[in-house]
């Protein structure tokens, strides 16, 4: 009998079993806090020239780029916001360059993964809504093909078309889903004011952004790519690649408005400087999490 075999079988069950109902009671303690949100990181980007999102920062300029994804829990529901570059990029230690090598993107964690540990999977996850459809937060998009995805008609139109590769979008990323609700503005996904989509056009013709009233933490909109980093929200800059400047200065103003009225802290999803921060913080059980 192989008494050190067994023990050893029994330790990695234990711990598998352990690790299972330590999500699961991460899960049902956010839920009966209310709305939470659960900070995943979804990659690293670095820019080999971020003049390309500010005319004002020198040619050449390497800028780091964080890429988040966040995990709603509602009473009512669990909605995924973004979903990053594909998990397929964490085999690559060293990551890749993308886009001609105007970019190197680099994950350490799947956002699969990190869903894992919060005692989610994809069937679990009622709402899908993505700021826009860039291949670095619709990578993962086709592995919620069950939850119903909710996307601005304008950003869908374009999506589906002819044109879909010219405005950078990836149709391999997201042609499973098939639960569509088609927006036309801005959405409460709940009905009680929480959680709502937010329209705010201009770096892609349907991009959105997300307003989450928190009770403890207070409200936060979180940005999509209407800003990439700090210094681009304070010098109002509009990146070359923009699908429409105009549209993109009243998304400013818009989101501006909603900050005075509701007094919300903005998150810029790619600022690596904040989204550091809020990975160390939190105001729930463990790093990230917020109430």
């Amino acid at each position: 009998m192989n008494v050190h075999g067994g023990s050893m079988r029994f330790l990695l069950s234990l711990r598998f079993l352990l690790s299972i109902l330590g999500g699961w009671l991460l899960a049902s303690m956010a839920v009966a806090n209310g709305l939470s949100v659960q900070v995943l990181d979804c990659g690293t980007l670095v820019s080999r020239n971020a003049s390309l999102f500010n005319s004002n920062i020198e040619t050449g300029t390497e800028q780091v780029l964080a890429n988040s994804c966040y995990l709603i829990r509602h009473p009512d529901g669990t909605l995924l916001w973004d979903t990053g570059m594909t998990d397929e990029l964490a085999k690559l230690p060293d990551g890749k360059e993308m886009w001609d090598g105007a970019f190197h993107v680099s994950m350490s964690k799947t956002l699969l993964g990190q869903l894992a540990e919060h005692g989610v999977s994809p069937k679990d996850i009622d709402y899908l809504a993505i700021s826009h459809l860039h291949s670095d937060h619709t990578g993962n998009a086709n592995a919620f093909a069950k939850s119903t995805w909710l996307v601005q008609r304008s950003e869908h139109k374009v999506s589906t078309g002819k044109k879909a590769r010219q405005y950078g979008f990836k149709q391999g990323d997201y042609n499973r889903l098939r639960k569509v609700k088609k927006l036309n503005g801005d959405h409460d996904v709940f009905g009680d004011g929480s959680v709502v989509i937010v329209r705010t056009p201009g770096h892609t013709p349907g991009h959105q952004s997300l307003l989450l009233k928190l009770k403890q933490h207070g409200p936060v909109v979180l940005s999509g790519d209407l800003y990439h980093f700090q210094r681009n929200h304070d010098d109002r800059a509009v990146p070359q690649f923009n699908a429409d400047a105009g549209d993109t200065r009243a998304s400013f103003d818009k989101i501006d408005q909603l900050i005075k009225e509701t007094g919300a802290e903005l998150w810029i999803q790619h600022d690596k400087p904040q989204f550091d921060r809020l990975m160390a913080g939190g105001s729930g059980e463990q790093p990230g999490l917020y109430y």
